[in-house]
């Protein structure tokens, strides 16, 4: 199961990194990248290099 954040849409395989990401960007209209490069989509990209 993937959980995504509502603020970026980015996805993330817990819900508390999920939830990291969603109080960051809410906070800072902005997005945290040591919580970002975690995210489902970033992993694929790595994965696919």
């Amino acid at each position: 199961m993937e959980y995504r954040c509502r603020v970026c849409g980015l996805h993330y395989a817990s819900k508390k990194l999920a939830e990291e990401c969603l109080s960051w960007c809410s906070s800072h209209s902005s997005c945290n990248l040591a919580v970002s490069r975690q995210s489902v989509e970033a992993v694929r990209m790595r994965k696919a290099r």
